[in-house]
């Protein structure tokens, strides 16, 4: 799943340290690194696996440091000013053992990590920054309060002016500290046509519709789904506090290819004098409850070791020679743990791939790989998807 989905299964091994200062005695650790073999360069593919082994050097020392819980409370990208520069994190390294298999090269290395260098680089990175690789998001919640008799939504407004619900604005405040980005809605004031099928049903705006809004914009991830509190009646009998109960169902979905990636659901109760006060609070109680359950479930599915990734093909000269490019992409691009055929029409072809890596380092695998009797250019790379053309040699 792409720059964001496999950036975050590294998360932020160094954003908070628990509480405990990093020791500043030197660690060594043995680790392991691969590289693989382009156009039969050995010696390309070793110094890519030893670069491999030496961050992980350098994760590992990190994270031994670092409670498992860690991973679950704080939601933001470790930033690759650390990783990317392993070496000047590493006194030094020798190789235990190296070998050559299915095209790969394999390393085992020790190595010792400057613990104290390491923690002064992790205390000065802004890591306001390393939120810039997590994926924009958007919201499309319908809600319904107590006493409406129908839903509201910001899309369905045409004016110049939207406004979002109590539970949109909740789950915004609650997952913003977390580190996740949001999409402003008022970007597309006024620039939406409203149409049949962006209307609103109890399970709130279809998928299709969804992203298609959310592609108007940059949002990698929409959350859809439908907020609504009604009335229960007195909290006991002779009070004058209403019970107000909230319900609010939301599923996200990767605005590239309308993958679900999760679906909660959470219902929570206030009492208020007022009945849509009691209602207010109730969706904002609810939502609260709701922006954990996002949080943890969206983070374990892009912690994830493998994510799909669409291939959009075109320019090809027959099925042939999409048989040769699924051929090359399932035994010969390191990290492919799958690959599923979708459609095939013509000269353009679409492919799920199950890759273990980020989706920018399959796209420079592609550029470099050999095709048999045709190359690959790459037009467009995004969170989840890569646009390619087949060429003549």
């Amino acid at each position: 799943m792409a720059t964001w989905m496999k950036g975050l299964a590294a998360v932020a091994l160094m954003l908070l340290l628990c509480g405990t200062a990093l020791a500043e005695e030197d660690k060594t650790v043995i680790v392991k690194g691969e590289g693989v073999i382009f156009q039969n360069d050995r010696a390309l593919a070793k110094d890519r696996a030893i670069e491999a082994a030496l961050r992980a050097a350098v994760e590992q020392v990190a994270g031994i440091y670092i409670q498992s819980s860690t991973l679950v409370q704080n939601y933001i990208t470790v930033d690759d000013k650390i990783l990317s520069q392993s070496k000047g994190f590493v006194k030094s390294w020798r190789e235990l053992s190296s070998r050559v298999e299915d095209n790969v090269v394999a390393v085992e290395v020790e190595a010792v990590v400057a613990v104290a260098k390491l923690q002064g680089a992790l205390n000065e990175i802004d890591w306001v920054l390393a939120r810039k690789n997590y994926p924009r998001m958007m919201l499309l919640i319908a809600e319904q309060n107590i006493g409406q008799t129908g839903f509201s939504y910001w899309w369905g407004n045409t004016t110049s002016a939207i406004s979002m619900g109590q539970a949109e604005n909740t789950l915004i405040d609650a997952l913003s500290v977390k580190g996740f980005n949001f999409v402003d809605p008022q970007v597309l004031a006024g620039k939406i046509e409203m149409r049949d099928a962006y209307k609103v049903t109890s399970g709130g705006i279809s998928d299709l519709a969804a992203r298609q809004i959310a592609n108007l914009t940059d949002a990698q991830v929409v959350i859809v789904g439908a907020a609504v509190a009604t009335e229960a009646g007195p909290v006991m009998e002779g009070s004058k506090l209403v019970s107000g109960q909230a319900d609010v169902t939301v599923r996200a979905i990767n605005t590239d290819n309308g993958q679900i990636l999760m679906t909660a659901s959470v219902h929570a109760a206030e009492a208020h004098i007022s009945t849509a006060t009691a209602g207010n609070k109730a969706l904002i109680k609810a939502a609260k409850k709701l922006a954990e359950e996002i949080a943890t479930k969206l983070t374990d599915k892009w912690m994830a070791s493998v994510a799909t990734i669409t291939l959009d093909v075109t320019g090809l000269a027959s099925y042939q020679q999409f048989d040769s490019l699924k051929n090359v992409l399932t035994h010969e691009i390191r990290g492919v743990k799958g690959v599923q055929e979708r459609s095939m029409r013509q000269d353009k072809a679409q492919i799920d791939l199950f890759f273990d890596g980020k989706t920018s380092n399959l796209a420079k695998e592609l550029t470099l790989k050999a095709f048999p009797g045709f190359g690959v250019k790459i037009d467009e790379v995004t969170a989840n998807k890569i646009k390619l053309a087949v060429v003549k040699k």
